[in-house]
């Protein structure tokens, strides 16, 4: 018996979307070699690997979202995911649980340097730090931190209020001013993840020392609540300034500080 092959459906299956490269956005990645043989996650790393070195993504600063990227490369969020998987083994970003992925560039573990900052300092005495932040802004200078920053009254500075605990227990209440002419960018990082110290150091200016003054505190209703004590608990005030090598202020820090970390000490 004769069969009309012509007549006969093959029924070739339709190409994922991926595959043909349909669905992609404008910022889509075409396969390297033009042929498809390359996987589309490797693409989608070299892309954002180059975005990473270039800057766009600054130190600290989040990456967009799995789900905008998936829509960005006209792919899942599995592949992207796989592509993040190797950027986080190369150091250049760090996913957090609830908050997102974020560039890195090493921040995390690699930076050393004296003094050492908040999180480093209790994290070598075998202690769990972390930060709240409960405020953050960016604001004009004004005449006074113009002449102290050696900026323009009109600059911007980075204004930032946290709540620093160990052990899940607050202990200190800290305002911090930054000028964002030397951390282009930092009104975008998220420093209840990343260490400020740790940032001045990737952005070419490490803290190289600083200057302490100890001042008598009295606790506001609103910062003792915050700090869980009664207004009449003692409170230790602190003013400090941190500098980079060539003598130039990094930051104005005004805190302070209950049981246990009202305390100083003070080694010569």
């Amino acid at each position: 018996m004769k069969c009309d092959v012509s007549r006969i459906d093959v029924g070739v299956p339709e190409m994922p979307r991926e595959m043909c490269g349909e669905g992609r956005g404008r910022d889509a990645i075409l396969p390297a070699d033009g042929r498809g043989e390359t996987p589309l996650y490797l693409d989608i790393r070299r892309d954002l690997h180059a975005r990473l070195v270039s800057g766009e993504y600054a130190t600290g600063a989040p990456i967009p979202s799995e789900t905008k990227l998936a829509e960005r490369y006209g792919t899942t969020k599995v592949t992207v995911r796989n592509a993040l998987d190797g950027l986080e083994e190369e150091g250049l970003v760090v996913r957090i649980q609830g908050k997102g992925t974020f560039a890195t560039h090493g921040l995390e573990g690699t930076v050393t340097h004296c003094p050492r900052g908040f999180r480093d300092a209790h994290r070598h005495y075998h202690r769990m730090p972390s930060v709240r932040v409960l405020e953050a802004s960016v604001r004009s200078a004004g005449e006074f931190y113009g002449r102290f920053f050696d900026i323009d009254p009109d600059g911007d500075l980075f204004y930032v209020r946290r709540l620093n605990c160990i052990d899940d227990t607050p202990i200190t209440l800290e305002r911090t001013l930054i000028p964002c002419e030397l951390f282009p960018g930092i009104e975008d990082v998220d420093v209840s993840i990343f260490s400020l110290y740790s940032l001045y150091a990737l952005r070419g200016h490490p803290v190289s020392w600083a200057a302490e003054e100890l001042v008598v505190e009295e606790l506001k209703a609103r910062d003792a609540r915050l700090l869980r004590v009664s207004p009449d608990d003692p409170a230790l005030g602190l003013i400090c300034v941190s500098y980079d090598a060539a003598g130039r202020p990094l930051e104005f820090v005004r805190s302070i500080s209950v049981g246990e970390g009202a305390s100083y000490l003070v080694r010569s």
